[in-house]
């Protein structure tokens, strides 16, 4: 069932906000403040606290997919289309599709230590990332365009270079830290990538997903 128009302008304020301030400051109160709502009008929408905080971290997984998962789907199996999930990651990042950078960078900093049903949430949209990027790794590496490998590893250290390109180019608001990770990542591609594997330079990222950046 498609979501309302209404409920997603709150919904999109709500991520904005949890990019910058962590879903704890994603209240009724402060919605209602933000767009000239009344308290009661946002609370039907969602019952409580939690059920706000939940589909906050809904959308934004539905927006992460729009711009960093569905155009590197556009990319051919196996390295080209690894690289380009880096890339537009990267992408994604510099475009500050969230204005605090990678949402779920935020949220999984603000729960991390903590239990309940969002941090399940957060958890469970990272470890979906994390599996993702190990089976294009696998893919890669059964296509022969990579040599043999631990893939929980490699998408170890590659979520690592990300998330610190997220994190320094807001930080410093460097875009240099991007193109650090982006060499990172190349450089590790590059040690494993075979004799019969195309050269990273060849694959392009794919055109920019049609997904909107969310309204600050």
């Amino acid at each position: 069932m498609e979501m309302g128009a209404t409920k997603r302008r709150i919904l999109e304020r709500a991520a904005a906000v949890a990019s910058t301030e962590g879903l704890e400051r994603v209240t009724v109160g402060r919605l209602a403040e933000d767009l000239g709502m009344s308290k009661a009008g946002i609370y039907g929408h969602f019952g409580s606290k939690e059920r706000l905080q939940l589909e906050t971290i809904t959308l934004g997984l539905e927006i992460f997919r729009g711009h960093v998962v569905a155009p590197a789907q556009q990319a051919p199996p196996g390295l080209p289309r690894l690289w380009a999930l880096c890339a537009a990651y990267l992408d994604y990042v510099a475009a500050k599709v969230f204005p605090g950078g990678d949402f779920f960078v935020t949220v999984a900093n603000e729960y991390d230590t903590r239990t309940g049903p969002v941090h399940d949430e957060i958890a469970s949209a990272i470890a979906i990332w994390m599996r993702r990027l190990e089976g294009l790794i696998v893919d890669a590496v059964e296509l022969g365009h990579l040599s043999p490998c631990d893939p929980a590893q490699l998408a170890f250290e590659f979520e690592a270079l990300l998330v610190a390109g997220n994190h320094m180019y807001h930080l410093d608001n460097d875009p240099e830290a991007l193109a650090l990770a982006r060499v990172g990542i190349a450089r590790r591609l590059e040690d494993l990538r075979t004799p019969g594997a195309p050269p990273l330079a060849e694959w392009r990222q794919p055109a920019p997903s049609a997904a909107d950046p969310v309204p600050p």
